[in-house]
């Protein structure tokens, strides 16, 4: 479960590095951002009923996880192949 929290941390700042460049990305993520934390803030509080959240927390989860690689894509792999497309179509003419 540390490792979920730990990753919470990091998805919820996601949005912060997207915020400048793709706002719709960055808006895009808050709300999955905000039911996760209140998925885990249930199974702190409510241990025993964490079974009936259980698949919604990991769902939420999983989308934050997937928004958080799909912004570090966007970020910084992408601008580098840009880069390197500019330089190879400016080479080849």
């Amino acid at each position: 479960m540390d490792l979920f929290f730990a990753y919470m941390f990091v998805a919820s700042a996601t949005p912060l590095f997207l915020w400048l460049e793709h706002r719709k990305i960055a808006l895009a993520s808050i709300p999955f951002i905000i039911v996760m934390w209140v998925l885990a803030l249930a199974h702190i509080f409510d241990g025993f009923l964490f079974d009936l959240h259980h698949s919604a927390f990991v769902t939420a989860f999983l989308i934050n996880v997937f928004i958080a690689h799909f912004a570090a894509l966007v970020l910084y792999v992408y601008p580098h192949l840009r880069s390197k497309s500019r330089r190879f179509t400016q080479s080849a003419e």
